[in-house]
């Protein structure tokens, strides 16, 4: 028996395309939608980091230099009774706790110090030079 049926191909309603079109839409935004809030707590919060000098010694000293862990700054000029703070934004390459901090006193003696601290993401933490000669009545310089 041979039977020649007729293929008879209808066309698809207009209304199901666009029901597709819209549900394909409805994915692919589903799926590509930013959370800002998300986005937020993905950027990284750098610490700061603040030296203190509180020397108090018959000469006028100055801290000259602050080292860390992937950090020189060289070159400074923090007086008696001031302070400066350094923007810690390329990162912690050593990790974020018990950083060694080198800390250099200018003066007739060159003073070097130094201090292990936590820091935590976008804080400040703040080390402070303090003390004298050990030979005008206190016990040196020491770093807190």
């Amino acid at each position: 028996m041979n039977c020649i049926k007729e293929l008879n191909l209808k066309q698809s309603k207009p209304k199901v395309y666009w029901g597709t079109i819209f549900a394909i839409f409805g994915m692919l935004l589903a799926f590509t939608a930013c959370n800002k809030e998300n986005d937020d707590n993905d950027l990284e919060e750098y610490p700061f980091l603040k030296v203190v000098n509180q020397t108090n010694d018959s000469n006028s000293r100055s801290i000259t230099s602050v080292e860390l862990v992937g950090y020189e700054f060289a070159n400074l000029n923090i007086k008696e009774g001031s302070s400066q703070t350094f923007d810690l934004d390329s990162g912690m390459p050593g990790g974020y706790e018990d950083v060694n901090i080198n800390v250099r006193l200018s003066g007739p003696q060159i003073v070097l110090k130094n201090i292990q601290v936590n820091f935590n993401k976008g804080e400040t933490t703040t080390i402070t030079m303090k003390g004298c000669i050990s030979y005008e009545g206190c016990n040196g310089f020491y770093l807190e």
